[in-house]
């Protein structure tokens, strides 16, 4: 019987060495980030990267045009995901760091300085001026009056800081947002692709005197139409190449417009929506929503680059079914 218990003690011994040597702490757990974003509407909603098959292509080029040797405490997707989240949400480079372990604040600001111009380049390839016959073998219904309509023009502008230069304060200031901008020519087809946007301007630059700084007219061909808002007044300029201007009707001195008149105004906003609807893809990204930072005016042009780029590979804002068969 002795023998027996002294057994039963040795187990019970072995046992509690087990118990202790397998305990782990809450502490000890440490779960990536990135692991929490595992369904296509999470990716969507905190990067607006559409598809994890877009991601993966996208790390899969990287890695190839831009090889680095150099050790990372954040693998590839990582970086690039951090990346994507700082444009999308806009978070700062602290919060990026506490979400993003072992990496200090510093270097995720060194991360999405890096990769930023790189994305650009990978993403503007989504971006491209297509041919006539391109154009034509997708346009969509509400385009049918204006079947010679090439490109439909906006400009867009994004709120920043108040720079200490005076001059670049002059250029920058926006009388129609009352405050500091970056402003953008946007180009998009009448299929609702983004197909020309311009290098940034200050706020107070006119939309015409961006449409001829950016030589767009040059893309143009003799007898293409260009759908633009009241602000374009760039008749002229089209004139010289015998471009035709899309563009609501001037009220000018009369009190109301003519039946036709209305009916063309009706026709040409029904078209020119879409352009707005692009705009509002854009300004889902909180860095264009927010005050940009002055520092970082040099990522501007790659930072829509890329947000553009990505909403070229999104959901069409077009269904199959606004499209002749």
């Amino acid at each position: 019987m002795n023998v027996v218990n002294q057994l039963y003690k040795e187990v019970d011994c072995n046992r509690e060495f087990m118990d202790s040597a397998t305990q782990v702490t809450v502490e000890d757990i440490e779960i990536p980030f990135i692991t929490l974003i595992n369904s296509p509407k999470k990716l969507s909603t905190m990067t607006g990267i559409p598809t994890f098959q877009l991601l993966e292509k996208i790390i899969e080029i990287y890695k190839t045009e831009f090889p680095d040797k150099r050790k990372h405490n954040l693998n590839y997707k990582e970086r690039i995901i951090m990346v994507f989240l700082k444009l999308k949400q806009d978070l700062s480079f602290v919060v990026l760091s506490i979400l993003f372990k072992n990496v200090t604040a510093e270097s995720c600001r060194v991360i999405y300085s890096s990769l930023i111009p790189c994305l650009a380049k990978i993403l503007s390839c989504s971006i491209y001026w297509p041919s006539k016959e391109e154009i034509i073998s997708n346009m969509p219904y509400c385009f049918n009056k204006f079947p010679n309509t090439r490109v439909v023009l906006d400009c867009t502008e994004i709120p920043i800081q108040k720079p200490k230069c005076l001059s670049c304060r002059i250029k920058l200031y926006s009388n129609y947002k009352s405050t500091f901008t970056l402003k953008f020519l946007i180009g998009v087809s009448p299929g609702g692709l983004i197909t020309y946007i311009s290098q940034p301007y200050g706020g107070r630059a006119s939309d015409k005197s961006i449409f001829e700084q950016s030589g767009l007219i040059q893309k143009m061909n003799s007898s293409d139409a260009i759908m633009v808002d009241k602000g374009f007044l760039i008749d002229d300029l089209c004139m010289s190449k015998n471009i035709q201007i899309i563009r609501p009707p001037f009220l000018k001195n009369k009190i109301q417009f003519s039946k036709s008149e209305a009916l063309l105004n009706k026709d040409i906003a029904s078209a020119r929506v879409h352009i707005e609807r692009i705009n509002q893809r854009l300004k889902v990204y909180k860095i264009l929503q927010n005050k940009f930072i002055w520092s970082h005016n040099y990522l501007a042009f790659d930072i829509i680059t890329i947000i553009s780029g990505i909403c070229n590979l999104s959901t069409p804002i077009f269904a199959n079914d606004k499209f002749p068969v």
